[in-house]
């Protein structure tokens, strides 16, 4: 019996319990699979990348982390085999300021018997973030790598790879730049352009691929026309509405805060959305919101925030390009621009526990004029990874995290949805079995506006 077999049989043959969070023992959740392979193989092809850089990894560390890399080598495979024997999860091991808390999550879920969560029959968010958490524990238990990002170089390699569809966005974005007598009719009909080519910039998700770059080399103008079609729910209309009334706001703090998710080619397009909003003072301030610990494999660190800013200002091919990116240097130089990486974001819990559990941040976000959150996990934590009924309205998923408007740009990646219209998702289903589940499909939803 294979090992797969084996999980199996500890399953259930049945679609999730609708209005409950996700856990991985449904077979016919995308939980299972994820939990069952995808993951496993992330953890795999993690190894496998430290194998096959060895020596560049010795030539900058030194020879003494030889003896590290085959340590977190066989920390690596004991996660991937407690996985797919489905063990009990462990205390973390480390002294980073954030084990403390997991400790106790790990003790809040641990039954009067002392029977603690196992991988298949606990929350899949808290299962997910718990492997990538013990995925960073391998390195910064280490001796020389402690603060080593085994995807690093993936994330540099994928925003490479998609410099022709930079090179589109930021000619489009330079040439606007220098029109004269933009009006506010413009603005209005191009907003929605700029937000959906960041949303559809989180196709290119190295976390489904093992770290395998997604080359994205067309015009994100004609393909967000194209992709239209795909838009299962586009509350755009109201985001326009609402900006737009900002400019004429006068003057003081117009604060954005965007959640961010992937680094690459997604963070390029998150930049440019930025820059356009604050080139029309529809905003005036922005706060980025990353990760402090790398995080689900592509999602952005500072060091990724840094290096593509750099890249675009004194690497990129185009004279356009290298001017966007030394906008994006000033930016950051006069402090309009920030990058903020709060512990929250690195814990296994929902937005709606925000107000409770780190109520500094959440009286941060409540200063801003609008909330951009990026992507597919930072979705599934704002609607509580909850296998919603598709109909149940996005204002009513998210629960209490509402510190200010908000907008969800999401491709959507797992089977968690809400805010559909009434049959839509039947419909969808009957010609499109997985289409919750491979980033074809998008939502902007908004909330407070």
């Amino acid at each position: 019996m294979t090992i797969e077999n084996e999980l199996v049989n500890l399953c259930i043959d049945e679609s999730p319990p609708r209005n409950k969070p996700l856990v991985a023992k449904y077979l016919r959740s995308f939980a299972f699979p994820v939990l069952s392979k995808l993951t496993p193989f992330n953890i795999s092809k993690t190894g496998g990348y430290l194998v096959a850089n060895k020596n560049s990894i010795l030539q900058k560390y030194g020879p003494e982390a030889e003896s590290d890399i085959n340590s977190v080598l066989l920390k690596l495979d004991s996660l991937r085999s407690e996985i797919l024997s489905n063990k009990p999860f462990r205390k973390l091991e480390s002294d980073n300021v954030d084990v403390k808390i997991w400790n106790q999550v790990l003790e809040d879920y641990t039954d009067k018997d002392g029977k603690r969560p196992t991988w298949l029959y606990t929350f899949w968010l808290y299962a997910e973030c718990y492997v990538h958490r013990r995925l960073f524990e391998a390195f910064e238990t280490s001796a020389y790598l402690k603060d080593y990002d085994p995807f690093y170089e993936q994330k540099m390699k994928s925003l490479v790879s998609c410099e022709d569809a930079m090179g589109f966005l930021g000619n489009f974005l330079m040439d606007y730049f220098q029109r004269t007598g933009v009006q506010n009719h413009h603005l209005r009909e191009d907003l929605p352009k700029i937000l959906k080519c960041s949303l559809w910039g989180n196709r290119c998700d190295l976390s489904q691929t093992g770290g395998d770059a997604i080359a994205q080399t067309e015009s994100p103008l004609k393909m967000v026309e194209s992709l239209q079609e795909l838009m299962l729910v586009d509350e755009s209309p109201k985001i326009v509405d609402y900006l737009c009334k900002l400019v004429t706001n006068g003057q003081g703090d117009k604060i954005l805060d965007i959640i961010l998710d992937n680094a690459g080619y997604e963070l390029f397009t998150d930049l440019c959305m930025a820059d356009w909003l604050m080139t029309y003072k529809l905003v005036n301030i922005v706060r980025f919101h990353g990760k402090s610990i790398p995080w689900f494999v592509s999602d952005v660190t500072l060091r990724d925030f840094v290096a593509t800013i750099d890249f675009v200002a004194n690497q990129a091919h185009t004279e356009n390009l290298r001017l966007l990116g030394k906008r994006w240097e000033s930016y950051m130089q006069s402090g309009l621009w920030t990058f903020e990486s709060e512990q929250f974001w690195t814990l296994p819990f929902t937005f709606d526990q925000i107000k409770s559990l780190d109520p500094q941040l959440y009286d941060k976000l409540s200063q801003s004029v609008l909330i951009i959150s990026k992507g597919d996990l930072n979705y599934r934590k704002l609607v509580g990874d909850v296998f919603w009924e598709p109909t149940v309205p996005f204002s009513q998923a998210i629960g209490s995290f509402q510190p200010s408007k908000l907008i969800a740009l999401r491709t959507l990646k797992s089977d968690i949805t809400c805010g559909l219209p009434e049959g839509l998702a039947e419909r969808i289903s009957e010609t499109d079995p997985d289409w919750l589940k491979i980033g074809k499909y998008a939502v902007i939803h908004v909330a407070g506006i």
